[in-house]
């Protein structure tokens, strides 16, 4: 028999304020239903689902996972919250949709679930606010206003393009630092993906 689900709910309890099931599904982006299988020992979460509950309940994955005997003790969590999104392939993003998460990166905003990503930069487009081997979390649910770094698709086949979005003589362009790097015209057949609301060089979890 599997206890993972009896010690989710006992870690959960222990922390005090005491978060609900529902306030662990919205940090987790999964439904209320989802943590209440959990806890009734039903489903279990999946790894990388585990190694986030075992950062915020602050015990290890092996006492989640019934290794270790020893009981999580009563903590009031004083420090900043600690919220994350998925690390994916800029690819992903152009359907929005990503299945097997092996990477997690921590944020400084709380994001509805299922509308931001992490993605490591590749390029050197915008070495000034996104330099290459940078993680930048994109948001769909954020506005895109004159001067946002923006992720668009330029066509079907290629991988989406990070530039700044500007105005000019009331045309929208995605522009690039480095003149090397096309600028590209928001026309139809461009759409942009989301928008840029995090840079940071690495605070990854797993």
């Amino acid at each position: 028999m599997s206890y993972v689900g009896q010690r989710i709910r006992a870690a959960r309890l222990a922390l005090y304020p005491t978060p609900t099931q529902r306030d662990v599904a919205k940090r987790m982006g999964l439904s209320p239903s989802a943590i209440n299988l959990w806890e009734k020992c039903k489903t279990e979460p999946r790894p990388g689902e585990l190694a986030r509950l075992s950062e915020w309940f602050g015990v290890s994955t092996d006492w989640l996972l019934g290794v270790d005997v020893m009981p999580p003790s009563k903590v009031k969590r004083t420090g900043p919250p600690l919220w994350t999104v998925p690390v994916v392939p800029a690819s992903s993003l152009l359907k929005w949709r990503w299945e097997a998460v092996t990477e997690l990166l921590q944020t400084a905003i709380a994001y509805p679930p299922h509308t931001a990503a992490g993605v490591l930069v590749a390029s050197d487009a915008l070495t000034s606010a996104c330099p290459s081997g940078a993680y930048a979390v994109v948001s769909k649910s954020h506005p895109t206003p004159p001067n946002s770094i923006v992720f668009a698709a330029v066509s079907r086949a290629g991988e989406p393009v990070m530039r700044r979005l500007v105005t000019d003589g009331g045309n929208q362009l995605l522009v690039a630092d480095d003149a090397r790097w096309p600028t590209v015209r928001l026309q139809e057949g461009v759409r942009i993906i989301g928008r840029v609301t995090e840079v940071t060089v690495r605070r990854s979890l797993i």
